[in-house]
């Protein structure tokens, strides 16, 4: 290439870059700020907070560069809040990426090295570089067993037709991981109750808490993804809500006692037990004829109204994954779409009322409907490979209207109640390099990591800036 052209073209691209750049406006006051929460709302520098933002489980696996072009594109977008794994278990060391702990015969061992925690530093200083505050989530329900790590395949599982190491949000490990290191052919739920599972996490929950005890760019800790009884590995029969909650109340103390400056939330989806009795809610969501089936009976083991009561924890957290749960139940002569997007929005109404009942703030942690063109991709959370593999689930997906009507009605009906938060399921990035990225939305194929950003401008874009527009304007300051 003649010097010249190279010089033009190098000149260009640094044009291209600043002219980027330049489009994200970092607020240096509220990203020094930390979130409080008080009679019932988020506060950051002096105003009511409200907020409208996204996942991306997957960040640490992303090299620096990625990294950097992942949250500058975040926040030019104005999106404040990215939820993300904070964990990474592995039961030895991967050829290959990240890593934070290794499970195994009963012992855990935290990796502090380069591709350890230093990768989550890498996460939280790039957040905090572009003002975003991030919510890390601490361990997950869903951890499906894969094939041993010692196979070939396993540093990023290339052959043809497996996922890479780090593409589903359930390959981080997680409880299963913890009871599989442990307690070998126990059951799920004895994360919650075996005092060695306990002092390991809770070995691990300090090592991070301690770490960012002092630094704004962490709004909250969330204790699990999706907390529940059982997953792949099968619950007890004495598992119940209370024993979640004890377990919950104890682990957020152990948090609150390193650091008073973050908030705590459960992570649970929002279940309820309108039934059971309370260990900590003096007063809680009443039973309703249309408040039936197994989210409102404690069947997954969680009472979302006694968790919210726990001093500890600041505020509640729902999700929306129609694909996942079915919510309410199936109504007769009402297509999928129609019931999945009304159900959301009534499971948020509902999370409004709970709000008000306990005077703690309310977040949607993630949300989001599977699309047509999207189902092929579509790995439900106790599996490790698409749906479109498994002959008997039929196709379904909604058109893609019908995902930016979602996300629209379900924010509306976010900033008409009292849940002050709303997260999208997952964040797209394209320009990445094809070994490394663990993205889902807008691939071709589950095992190419590439992803399309302007298919997401097309079809996530409008209604995402829209939400994060009326979510700012809400956040007005607090009177004296």
């Amino acid at each position: 290439m003649p010097p010249l052209l190279h010089f033009l073209l190098a000149f260009a691209f640094q044009v291209l870059i600043v002219s980027g750049s330049s489009l994200f406006h970092r607020d240096n006051d509220a990203a020094r700020a930390f979130v409080t929460t008080s009679n019932g709302t988020f506060q950051l520098n002096g105003k009511y907070f409200r907020f409208y933002g996204t996942n991306a489980y997957w960040a640490h696996m992303t090299t620096d560069e990625e990294m950097d072009r992942i949250f500058h594109d975040i926040a030019t977008i104005g999106i404040r809040i990215v939820r993300t794994w904070a964990f990474n278990d592995v039961s030895c060391k991967p050829k290959s990426g990240p890593y934070f702990q290794i499970l195994k015969n009963g012992d855990a061992t935290i990796n502090e090295g380069v591709d350890g925690l230093q990768r989550l530093d890498k996460l939280v200083a790039t957040a905090d570089k572009y003002g975003i505050k991030l919510i890390l989530t601490l361990t997950n329900n869903w951890n499906p067993d894969r094939p041993m790590p010692d196979s070939a395949a396993w540093s990023r599982r290339e052959s043809s037709q497996e996922l890479p190491r780090g593409y589903l949000a359930n390959d981080y490990g997680g409880i299963d991981a913890y009871v599989r290191a442990f307690r070998p052919e126990g059951t799920h739920d004895l994360f919650y109750t075996d005092p060695t599972i306990i002092q390991a996490f809770s070995n691990y929950v300090r090592a991070i808490v301690t770490r960012y005890s002092q630094n704004p760019a962490v709004m909250a800790f969330e204790l699990g993804n999706d907390l529940r009884c059982s997953s792949t590995l099968k619950g007890s029969s004495n598992c119940n809500p209370q024993i979640i909650t004890r377990w919950a109340a104890e682990i957020s103390k152990c948090i609150k006692e390193i650091d008073h400056k973050h908030l705590v939330t459960v992570g649970d989806s929002g279940f309820y037990c309108l039934d059971c009795p309370k260990l900590y809610a003096n007063t809680s969501t009443r039973r309703q004829p249309a408040l039936e089936g197994p989210s409102f009976d404690g069947s997954y083991g969680i009472d979302t109204d006694d968790l919210l009561a726990i001093p500890t924890i600041d505020f509640g957290s729902l999700q929306i994954a129609p694909e996942q749960i079915q919510l309410f139940p199936v109504l007769n002569d009402v297509d999928f779409a129609t019931q999945a997007i009304g159900d959301g929005g009534k499971w948020i109404e509902i999370h409004s009322q709970t709000s008000i009942i306990h005077r703690k703030p309310e977040v949607v942690l993630q949300s989001g409907i599977v699309s047509q063109r999207d189902w092929d991709l579509f790995v439900p959370n106790d599996q490790v490979a698409p749906k479109h593999e498994q002959k008997e689930v039929p196709c379904r997906g909604v058109e893609d209207f019908q995902v930016d009507y979602s996300l629209t009605f379900w924010a509306s009906a976010a900033l008409n109640g009292n849940v002050d938060g709303v997260l999208e399921s997952n964040w797209v990035q394209s320009l990445m390099r094809n070994r490394t990225t663990p993205l889902l939305r807008g691939s071709k194929r589950p095992w190419e990591k590439r992803v399309d950003l302007d298919w997401w401008k097309q079809h996530g874009g409008p209604p995402t800036a829209q939400n994060i527009k009326q979510f700012s304007a809400d956040s007005l300051p607090i009177n004296p």
